[in-house]
């Protein structure tokens, strides 16, 4: 992917004057830092969101089990609808199946009884609450953009031929396109998924193959959603929701979005747990920016 340097020098000097500018809205909390992509701290979280709100879609990389990070969403959030009226939330937590009871809620048509029965919600909904509350409070859409889990576990089980049998009302899930062709994005699934503990009970290289497969189905109807949204609503600023390995190093589901999409302006913001007995001041935390055009470093709880 391609940076052009004169677009890459004015980026990078508008991160270094949002670094050492001062002001409210102080990153100062013992939970987190925030470190832009040169690893310097940056101290002011409304500076930041008026810098995200040049683009067109920002994705929040976060940690599922954080809610310093679910906080902090939900800040960003309330900022960057401040500055663009015509705005969306785009969500990894709500499969593209489940759009219209997701809609009929935010409209106030049924309960949320009836929608927890109708969508479904992840076991820790309750972080994601009071960002689809203020999603209902001021009208935003929130685009459920995720394929349904079945289908991508039909594909992590049996491979993708398998999505070959399926009946016409699950195809229409379907991404319409995706390609496995990355050696780098897989290289760090890989990697991520040998470090995990679970592993050791499944199988080998034909299920981690599929596992990334399964991985990038989910990256391709995410970025699809988002495309296709964009294309039925111009000028809408998205805001993206998803666990940081999906948008981390601009791949993922960012990569899979600018294949649909070349000229969009996507910015990105990544999650990374700090263990309890380490200090966020630590210098050897300013290696992991890199990631993503800002790093938030969070304290494990």
């Amino acid at each position: 992917m391609r940076i052009f340097p004169f677009v890459a020098l004015v980026a990078i000097i508008a991160i270094i004057s949002i670094a050492h500018s001062d002001g409210g809205n102080a990153t100062k909390d013992a939970r987190f830092i925030i470190i832009d992509k040169n690893g310097v701290p940056v101290d002011n979280i409304e500076n930041i969101a008026k810098y995200l709100s040049k683009f067109d879609v920002v994705f929040f990389g976060e940690k599922h089990d954080s809610k310093t990070a679910h906080e902090l969403e939900l800040k960003f959030a309330e900022l960057l609808y401040g500055k663009h009226k015509n705005f969306a939330i785009a969500m990894e937590m709500f499969e593209a199946d489940n759009q219209s009871g997701l809609d009929d809620y935010l409209s106030g048509k049924i309960g949320f009884d009836k929608f927890a029965k109708e969508v479904r919600l992840w076991g820790n909904y309750d972080d994601y609450r009071p960002i689809v509350n203020f999603a209902m409070e001021h009208k935003i859409p929130i685009i459920a953009a995720n394929i349904p889990r079945r289908l991508a576990s039909i594909v992590a089980k049996n491979g993708i031929e398998s999505w070959d049998s399926l009946p016409p009302q699950e195809k229409q899930y379907l991404p319409q396109k995706y390609s496995f062709d990355n050696k780098e994005y897989k290289q760090k699934f890989l990697a991520t998924m040998q470090e995990n503990p679970m592993m050791k009970h499944m199988g080998g290289g034909v299920m981690l193959d599929n596992l990334f497969k399964a991985q990038v189905v989910k990256d391709e109807k995410m970025a699809e959603s988002i495309s296709n949204y964009i294309d039925a609503n111009p000028g809408v600023f998205v805001y993206m929701l998803c666990g940081s390995f999906h948008s981390d190093y601009r791949l993922g589901t960012v990569e899979k979005l600018l294949d649909r999409k070349p000229n969009l302006k996507v910015a990105t913001i990544s999650t990374v747990v700090i263990p309890k007995n380490k200090s966020l001041d630590d210098k050897e935390y300013s290696n992991l920016a890199g990631a993503a055009d800002f790093t938030l470093l969070v304290k494990e709880q």
